[in-house]
């Protein structure tokens, strides 16, 4: 740069901007915008999908409480065997669970049921 000092500063900052053009330094700047025009696009479909899915999510939830709505109801004039519901559903969910007493999430769902319905 000792040969430089002499020039002024528009052919010094001329200079500087070829040096980084032939080092490539541009041509990285494009390349890294283009990487990220990327990311967002990806970002924003991985952002309306997750909106698709909690819509989803929250379609089903509606739906399973209207279900259980309508079967709490129904229990109440037609009452079932709490004991006989429970070992149904311990024999249905045994093997699934892994636990020989049924699925404990699923029990404490049909407790819950049974326990609205008045059994």
């Amino acid at each position: 740069m000792s040969d430089e000092q002499g020039q002024n500063p528009d052919e010094a900052s001329k200079a500087f901007i070829e040096h980084l053009e032939a080092a490539g330094f541009f041509k990285q700047i494009k390349n890294l915008e283009t990487n990220l025009k990327t990311i967002a696009g990806d970002l924003a479909s991985l952002g309306k999908t997750a909106s698709q899915r909690l819509e989803e999510t929250e379609s089903l939830a509606a739906h399973v409480l209207a279900v259980e709505s309508i079967l709490s109801v129904m229990l109440k004039s037609n009452p079932v065997d709490a004991d006989r519901v429970r070992a149904a559903v311990t024999d249905k969910t045994a093997d699934l669970s892994g636990n020989s007493e049924g699925s404990p999430a699923v029990l404490q769902i049909v407790d819950d049921i049974l326990k609205r319905a008045g059994g």
